[in-house]
C-alpha cells in the first residue's frame, strides 16, 4: 500500500487534477474502505494485509508509523504481515505502530530475543488464531530474510520462511486447527516455493514483488503475471491458492473459499477488483485525511526547481541500468561536496558518488510547468538517509561495483548502483567478480575534471549514504585496513533538494556511465549477441582498467 491514502494516478503516484477530471485517479484508504463496509455488509469476511503499508508519500514522511496504526485502525484487518519498509526507519520507527495498531501482527521468522523493546511485544506474534464462519483458522505470518541488508542495522535474526512456517503451523495443528493462511511479504517466488513445501498450509497471501495476478482479461494497464488465484499443487496432489494483489492501493484482492469439516480446501474462486472511479470514497477516512492535510499541502506547494525532462526512477530501470533521475542523484551528492570546499585549490575531494536503486522510489512526471516539488523529492527519497565519505582502494572500488553488478536482474533487488564521477562497463558474460571491462574515475585535484583509469592501489574518496556505509544491500564499503569516513553535514534528499534550488532547471541525460553488455543467447544459428557493441578490451597493465576497443556485433 506505501502510504498511498489519497488515490493514486496512472503512475502510482497522488491522482492530479486532469486525472481526477478524467476519472483516471485509482484506489486510496476512503475507496478500500467502502469495499471493506460493502463486504461485511453481506457476512463475515477475512481482510488480511501483506505489509509495506510503510513508506512512499509524504503521508509517511510527515507522520511516520503512528500515522499508518491509524489508518489500519480504520480498516480493521483481522491480521498483518510486516514488510521490508516497516523497518525503514528501524526498529525505533516500528515500535509506535506496534503500539498503536489494534490487529495483531504476525512474523515466524525473525528471532527478537536481542531486542528488548520488540521481544514480546504484545501485538507482534508469530501467528495468530482467528474464530470466524464457525472455525478457527491459524494465520501464519512471514518476511524476507533479505529484510537485514535492505534496512537500518538491528539486533533481529531472520531464519529461512519455508523452516519456520512449518514449525509454527504444526503447533497451531496440535491446538485443533485445521485451516491454515500463510500472510507474509517474501515475493511470488518464495510464496509459491511455500505452498508446495508447507504441507499444513491451507492457502497463501503474500505481498514484497508488487505481482499482479489476473484470469481472463485485465481490467486495467498491468500485465498479470500468473493466474489469480495462482494454483500450485503440493507433492501429495493438495491444491494451495496463492493470491496477490499488485500494489498502491490499486486493488483489492478477493477470493472465497470453501472448506468442509476437517478443513480441507473444496472450492476456491476470486478476482482483484479494481479501485477505480466506481467506488466510493468512504467520507469518514476522507475527513480524517483533510484533518492532518495542512502540512501535506505545504509540502506540495513548495516548489523547489524545475526539470525539462521526465525523470525516470522506475524499478525496471535504474535497477537494472544507468537511469537518468539515479545520474541526477548522485550528482547532487558530489555537488554538495564540492560546495563545502569552494575555498579549496581542487574542485573537490570527493568526485565519486554512489546510490543504491532502491533508495530511488519514484519517477517525476515532466508536467506542463516542469515544477518539482517538496513532495516529490519526499516521494522519491522517502528514507532521508545522511550521505558520509570515505576512502577506499581502487581495488575494493572495483569489488563494490562488481557486487552491484551481481546484484543485478535479481527479484525486487534494489542494490544496483547509479554512479556520478566513474564509467563502468560489465560484460554479463564473463563471471561474477570478473566483468568489469572499463573504469574510469572523474580526477580530483585537476584545474579541468577528466576521467582517467582506476588504480588498484590508489585511493578514492567517494559519496554514499549511511545505509550502504553500514553494509546495506550486502556492501563492504569502509576499507577493512584502514576506515576512514566522515558525515556530509547533509542527507540524500537534502542534498536533491539543494542542487534543485541552485540549478534552477535540470534536464539530466543518458551518458553512458554505465554499459552493459548482456549474456549471449543460444540459438539454432548458434551464439548471437545482442545488443550494439561487443567489447573486446586491451589491459594496459595489471593495476589499472583501460579504455576498450570496440567493434560491431555480427547482425
Amino acid at each position: 500500500m506505501h502510504a498511498r491514502y489519497d488515490p493514486v494516478g496512472a503512475h502510482y503516484g497522488k491522482c492530479k487534477k486532469t486525472e481526477e477530471a478524467m476519472g483516471l485517479c485509482f484506489g486510496g484508504f476512503a475507496r478500500i474502505a467502502t469495499v471493506l463496509q460493502e463486504a461485511r455488509s453481506n457476512g463475515s469476511v477475512l481482510y488480511l494485509n501483506a505489509g509495506n503499508t510503510f513508506q512512499g508519500t509524504p503521508w509517511f514522511t510527515v507522520y511516520h508509523g503512528e500515522m499508518v496504526a491509524e489508518m489500519m485502525n480504520m480498516l480493521e484487518p483481522d491480521a498483518l504481515s510486516l514488510g521490508t519498509h516497516e523497518f525503514d526507519d528501524g526498529v525505533d520507527g516500528l515500535l509506535p505502530f506496534l503500539d498503536k495498531v489494534t490487529s495483531p501482527v504476525v512474523c515466524c521468522n525473525i528471532d527478537t530475543s536481542e531486542d528488548p523493546d520488540l521481544h514480546n511485544h504484545p501485538r507482534l506474534t508469530k501467528s495468530v488464531i482467528i474464530s470466524k464462519f464457525n472455525t478457527n483458522i491459524g494465520i501464519v505470518g512471514y518476511l524476507t530474510p533479505r529484510t537485514k541488508q535492505i534496512s537500518k542495522q538491528n539486533k533481529l535474526v531472520f531464519s529461512k520462511e519455508i523452516e519456520a512456517i512449518n514449525n509454527e503451523a504444526r503447533r497451531l495443528v496440535s491446538l485443533g486447527v485445521n485451516i491454515i493462511i500463510a500472510l507474509g511479504h517474501s515475493g511470488y517466488a518464495i510464496d509459491q516455493q511455500i505452498a508446495k513445501k508447507c504441507p499444513e498450509v491451507d492457502v497463501v497471501v503474500g505481498g514484497h514483488s508488487q505481482t499482479f495476478l489476473y484470469t481472463g482479461e485485465p481490467p486495467d494497464k498491468e500485465i498479470p503475471t500468473g493466474h489469480y488465484p495462482t494454483i500450485v499443487a503440493k507433492p501429495n496432489g493438495i491444491n494451495v491458492p496463492v493470491v496477490q494483489a499488485f500494489a498502491y492501493t490499486k486493488y483489492m484482492g478477493k477470493i472465497d473459499l470453501e472448506f468442509d469439516e476437517q478443513g480441507k480446501l473444496l472450492h476456491f474462486s476470486g478476482s482483484p477488483i479494481l479501485l477505480n472511479k466506481k467506488v466510493a470514497e468512504d467520507e469518514a477516512v476522507k475527513e480524517f485525511l483533510e484533518s492532518k492535510r495542512e502540512p501535506i499541502d505545504a509540502i506540495e506547494k513548495n516548489v523547489v526547481g524545475t526539470t525539462l525532462v521526465y525523470l525516470n526512477g522506475q524499478t525496471n530501470s535504474c535497477r537494472k541500468e544507468e537511469c537518468n533521475f539515479g545520474n541526477l542523484i548522485a550528482d547532487s551528492f558530489v555537488y554538495a561536496r564540492a560546495l563545502q570546499l569552494m575555498d579549496e585549490a581542487y574542485w573537490t575531494d570527493a568526485s565519486i558518488a554512489v546510490v543504491n536503486s532502491g533508495s530511488i522510489r519514484a519517477s517525476i512526471e515532466l508536467e506542463p510547468s516542469g515544477a518539482v516539488t517538496g513532495a516529490d523529492i519526499a516521494t522519491v527519497l522517502p528514507y532521508r538517509n545522511e550521505l558520509f565519505y570515505t576512502d577506499i582502494k581502487g581495488k575494493q572500488l572495483i569489488d563494490i561495483l562488481e557486487f552491484s553488478a551481481k546484484l543485478r536482474n535479481k527479484e525486487n533487488d534494489g542494490g544496483f548502483l547509479q554512479l556520478s564521477g566513474l564509467r563502468v562497463n560489465f560484460n554479463y558474460n564473463r563471471p561474477k567478480g570478473k566483468r568489469i571491462t572499463l573504469l574510469e574515475a572523474l580526477c580530483t585535484t585537476c584545474k579541468v575534471p577528466f576521467y582517467e583509469r582506476v588504480h588498484k592501489e590508489k585511493v578514492y574518496r567517494i559519496i554514499l549514504s549511511n545505509f550502504l556505509l553500514s553494509g546495506g544491500d550486502g556492501y563492504k564499503v569502509k576499507d577493512p585496513d584502514d576506515p576512514v569516513y566522515d558525515f556530509l553535514r547533509i542527507n540524500d534528499s537534502g542534498a536533491l533538494t539543494q542542487y534543485f534550488q541552485h540549478h534552477k532547471v535540470v534536464y539530466p541525460m543518458l551518458e553512458n556511465r554505465i554499459g552493459n553488455v548482456e549474456k549471449r543467447h543460444q540459438t539454432s544459428l548458434g551464439t548471437r549477441f545482442y545488443g550494439h557493441l561487443l567489447l573486446e578490451v586491451a589491459i594496459s597493465g595489471s593495476n589499472a582498467w583501460s579504455t576498450p576497443m570496440y567493434r560491431p556485433l555480427p547482425t
